[in-house]
C-alpha cells in the first residue's frame, strides 16, 4: 500500500520539504505525489550535497577497481550530471536556443556550447588530484545549486509548472537567503580556502549578469534561465579549483 501524502508528512516532519526539493531537482523519486507542494530555496541547494556525494562515490569506487584516475574522474562528473537530472545541462541548450529563436530540437549553437563546457569542465576535474575530490564535487553542486537559488533571490517570481524537474524554488525572504549563503561560503572556504570567497563573489556578479540578459531578452527570469546560473555556478567552482594546482 503506498503511503499517502499526509502520512509521509507526519512521518518526516521538517524533513518533508527534503523530500519534496528531491522529486523536483533531482532524478530521484518519491513514494507518493508531491507536484504542488512548495519548493524549499533551503533545501534545493542542501540537496546538492548527496548530489556531490554519489558523484564522489561513483568515482572513488571506479578509481578502487583499478581503472585509471582521469577516467574515474570523468565518469564522477558526468554522475553528477545526472544527480541533477541534467537541469543545468538542459536550460543552457534550452536558453540558447530561446534566444535564437529555435524550435524544440537543439540547434546547432546550443550543441557547440554544450560541447565547450563539457570539455573544459572535464579539463578542469583531470587537473585536480583525487584527495580533493570529494570537496571539490560537492562545493561544485552546492554553489552551482546556491547560484540558481540567489538569482532567484534577486529577480522576478517565476511562475512555473509544479509538477516539472527545475531549480526553480519558492519565493523565500531575505534573512533566509542571507543564511543559506553564509553557509554556502563557510563550505566554499572549507573546500577552495580563500579561492571559495572568490568563486562565490565571481559567481554572484556573473549570475547578476544572466539575470539582466534574460530581463533584456525575454523580459523576466524563467526556468531556463535559473538553471543556466547553476551552470555558471558550477563551472566557475571547477575554473578557479584548478589554480595553483
Amino acid at each position: 500500500m503506498v503511503s499517502s501524502r499526509e502520512d509521509w508528512q507526519r512521518r518526516l516532519g521538517p524533513l518533508y520539504g527534503g523530500a519534496v526539493a528531491l522529486v523536483h531537482s533531482t532524478p530521484w523519486r518519491w513514494p507518493t505525489e508531491v507536484g504542488d507542494e512548495a519548493r524549499s530555496a533551503g533545501w534545493i541547494v542542501a540537496l546538492g550535497v548527496p548530489c556531490g556525494l554519489v558523484a564522489w562515490a561513483a568515482a572513488r569506487v571506479i578509481a578502487a577497481a583499478g581503472i585509471p584516475a582521469p577516467i574515474a574522474a570523468i565518469i564522477g562528473l558526468a554522475m553528477l550530471t545526472l544527480a541533477s537530472a541534467a537541469l543545468a545541462e538542459r536550460g543552457v541548450a534550452e536558453s540558447i536556443d530561446r534566444w535564437q529563436g529555435q524550435g524544440r530540437s537543439p540547434g546547432v549553437a546550443s550543441v557547440l556550447v554544450l560541447v565547450f563546457v563539457t570539455l573544459i569542465r572535464v579539463g578542469a576535474i583531470l587537473v585536480v588530484p583525487p584527495t580533493q575530490w570529494l570537496w571539490l564535487l560537492i562545493a561544485t553542486a552546492v554553489i552551482g545549486r546556491w547560484a540558481a537559488v540567489f538569482l532567484q533571490a534577486i529577480g522576478d517570481p517565476i511562475a512555473v509548472d509544479e509538477t516539472a524537474r527545475s531549480l526553480v524554488a519558492t519565493p523565500a525572504p531575505a534573512w533566509l537567503i542571507a543564511a543559506i549563503s553564509g553557509g554556502v561560503i563557510a563550505l566554499a572556504v572549507l573546500a577552495m580556502g580563500k579561492l571559495g570567497i572568490v568563486a562565490m563573489a565571481l559567481v554572484a556578479v556573473v549570475v547578476f549578469a544572466v539575470g539582466l540578459a534574460s530581463q533584456r531578452k525575454t523580459g523576466g527570469l524563467t526556468p531556463a534561465i535559473v538553471a543556466v546560473a547553476a551552470a555558471v555556478g558550477e563551472l566557475v567552482v571547477l575554473l578557479l579549483a584548478t589554480i595553483g594546482r
